[in-house]
């Protein structure tokens, strides 16, 4: 098959509804608290739990991808996502709004890990490569978009409207895939799935040095960017004098800066291949981090340096993300559904450690966060020695 544009567009609407989901909810967080009666930190169960269901689902969504096919998988999860985002809105027990929140992310698990597998399905080593810039940028977006989408409805409708959203955008995203998406799966090509024979991919992976090093690398590059989305509308209210509203248009700022970043990393990587940008993507992740740390311990919080060292963070998570998700499903191409699934939970878990540990430290003060993500930084350059080799 040959693989088009309008397929890639596709396969990045059905990634990014996953990052959308999880952050959208971000700007209501203090809203939700007051509604149901508990602090911010509480609050952040519904990020935790959200994080916790992609963390617990993927690997088995990249199973099913590698025994049903790509496009019904999808299918399947994108309608429990849309379902469980209507029951998010019209619940008032926070417990079973935390489940949902769980559920949401288990359905919507199925567009980041089964439009890694198409890719590899469509194209080869490079290819894939380049693809996933495209993805990458998408999934990067979401996070920074959802924000400015969230805090605008909740200002206006409130806080439950980031559901309603959610809803909509879930089945538009559905009826896309179910109109367009063709099954790009060949069973010949698989190996048969069985529990002895997973059970042997698993050991494989997470026995490989360069798989964990692509994965720890999604998922420390990525920790850096959820340690500051976590408090980020605190940090803007309380060191900026700045509402939820302004945090989100400000915050949305950052999509060009990703953008930028994986637009890049598509052009570069042919040129000067996926590990020489990976690691021009690390030294400015380790500038970026490190450089907020000591604005925050000399300066406090300034506008315009905060401002500048987030877009070069979310410049340079641009330009490693797509390479380590690349390098991930390439390790193993014959089982890239499971590859992908397996990377994706792993990364996803860790980058959501890092968002949890930046709520609990945060007290009012910006110079623990700005430490978490100096450590996640550093972490991403240290899997630079993995992937050698």
């Amino acid at each position: 098959m040959h693989p088009s544009r309008g397929l890639i567009a596709l396969l990045s609407l059905a990634s990014a509804l996953s990052p959308f989901g999880m952050v959208v909810v971000v700007p209501t967080l203090s809203e939700l608290g007051r509604q149901y009666g508990m602090g911010y930190a509480e609050a952040q169960f519904l990020i935790s739990g959200y994080l916790f269901g992609l963390g617990a689902a993927q690997p088995f969504s990249g199973l099913l991808c590698d025994r049903l096919g790509r496009r019904p998988v999808l299918l399947g999860g994108f309608l429990v996502f849309v379902l469980a985002s209507l029951a998010c809105a019209y619940t008032r027990d926070i417990q079973v709004l935390v489940l949902l929140r769980f559920l949401q992310a288990v359905g919507v698990s199925v567009g980041t890990v089964a439009s890694r597998a198409v890719v590899r399905d469509t194209h080869d080593a490079i290819g894939t490569a380049a693809a996933m810039g495209t993805i990458a940028a998408a999934m990067g977006i979401a996070p920074v978009i959802a924000p400015v989408i969230g805090g605008l409805l909740g200002g206006a409708f409130g806080p439950q409207s980031v559901f309603i959203a959610s809803a909509v955008l879930g089945a538009g995203v559905l009826l896309i895939v179910w109109s367009r998406l063709p099954e790009t799966w060949d069973p010949t090509a698989t190996p048969p799935v069985n529990w002895r024979s997973t059970l042997r991919d698993y050991r494989q992976l997470l026995g490989s040095r360069v798989f964990m090093g692509y994965t720890l690398m999604f998922g420390c590059v990525q920790g850096g960017f959820f340690a500051f989305l976590a408090v980020g509308a605190a940090v803007f209210e309380t060191d900026l004098g700045l509402g939820q509203q302004a945090f989100g248009l400000l915050w949305g700022a950052m999509a060009f800066a990703y953008v930028i970043g994986a637009w890049l990393s598509g052009r570069l990587t042919p040129k000067l291949g996926m590990s020489r940008v990976i690691y021009i993507g690390m030294l400015f992740t380790c500038t970026a981090g490190w450089g907020m740390l000591l604005m925050s311990a000399t300066l406090g919080v300034q506008f315009a340096p905060l401002m500048a060292l987030l877009a070069l963070l979310t410049g340079a998570s641009g330009l490693v993300i797509p390479g380590s998700m690349a390098g991930a499903v390439n390790y193993r191409p014959e089982i890239a559904g499971t590859s992908s699934g397996l990377s994706s939970a792993m990364g996803l878990v860790l980058s959501g450690a890092f968002s949890i540990v930046s709520g609990i430290v945060y007290t009012g003060s910006f110079v623990p966060i700005a430490l978490v993500i100096a450590v996640a930084a550093t972490l991403t350059a240290i899997t630079g020695w993995m992937i050698r080799r």
